[in-house]
């Protein structure tokens, strides 16, 4: 499943978990609006829906031309000088009507508060004819969302810097430090991540490093210069560890990762591999290219696809 389905499914959960509220809410809005607007009846009663509602952050109500009817309702005060004001240039203003009384906005950052938050919005119907749009304004780190999740499903190219890839064919590869010691440099990898507890390595072949994440210290990643790297005294450093039974790459496929990966810093003096990373956990290749491109994908898609696509 990709991004955007899974985020339409927190929408989904989203709508499930509190439109029932908003829906009850908003038909009591409508006892407010007889001929005129009951100006303060309906912004107390916003406000005290505010004070049980533990994920808003502001609550109000707008006319179907974009007109602000209430204050602005917040837990802890009623806005009034917010009455009068056009909202109707937000994005949610014309996702609502009598077929489709419900919305919920893509996550935005806050003027106010500079966090991200996102819109719920619910129509309110005075005698049968849509009236106005009643309006919550939602703290997305306080809301109730399950846990995703997700894995890298599809092959992804990122363009990199255009000037880089304009100029690709004025410039050639030089040998690096690291690609005279290749064959060492990808040895001591594999054997650090089949045995020596690391689950994601990164190489910078022409900045001659190697980054390294290890599963008993997740959080922090180490970085070693060519000497460090190009030397097994570093797997001293590393202690021995079973392969974990979770991960998504097997051993034999570290090996032959890295084998393409030598094939692609040599393969073409203009286009060629910069840095090449592996993650066993999540099973998913990084690859960076002298263009300044970049490929995300699976350890299954590079190898299977990889004399088609690389080769």
């Amino acid at each position: 499943m990709n991004i955007s389905d899974l985020i339409s499914e927190q929408k989904t959960f989203l709508t499930d978990q509190l439109g029932e509220g908003l829906m009850q809410l908003s038909q009591a809005c409508d006892s407010c609006l007889d001929n005129e607007l009951s100006f303060d009846n309906l912004n107390e009663l916003l406000f005290s829906y505010m004070q049980n509602h533990q994920y808003a952050r502001l609550a109000y109500v707008l006319d179907t031309s974009g007109i602000q009817l209430s204050a602005n309702i917040s837990k802890a005060a009623i806005l009034p000088e917010f009455k009068g004001q056009d909202l109707s240039d937000r994005p949610f203003f014309n996702a609502v009507d009598e077929q489709h009384p419900i919305y919920i906005s893509d996550t935005y950052i806050s003027r106010t508060t500079l966090k991200p938050c996102i819109s719920m919005v619910h129509s309110i119907c005075h005698n049968g004819q849509f009236v106005a749009l009643l309006v919550f304004d939602l703290e997305l780190e306080k809301l109730p969302l399950p846990k995703q999740d997700f894995n890298l499903d599809d092959w992804r190219q990122i363009k990199g810097d255009p000037e880089i890839r304009s100029n690709l064919f004025n410039q050639t590869r030089v040998n690096s430090a690291m690609d005279k010691s290749i064959d060492t440099v990808h040895n001591i990898a594999v054997e650090l991540l089949n045995e020596l507890g690391a689950f994601h390595l990164k190489l910078h072949y022409a900045s001659s490093r190697a980054t390294i994440w290890t599963i008993d210290n997740p959080y922090n990643y180490h970085v070693h210069v060519l000497e460090e790297i190009t030397s097994p005294d570093i797997c001293l450093l590393y202690p021995k560890k079973d392969y974990p039974t979770d991960a998504k790459v097997t051993q034999e496929q570290v090996k032959e990762v890295f084998d393409k990966f030598k094939h692609m810093r040599f393969m073409d003096e203009n286009l060629y591999l910069k840095t090449g990373s592996l993650n066993i956990m999540n099973g998913t290749i990084g690859l960076s290219f002298s263009c300044d491109g970049n490929h995300y994908l699976s350890v299954e898609d590079f190898l299977e696809n990889f004399e088609d696509t690389y080769a």
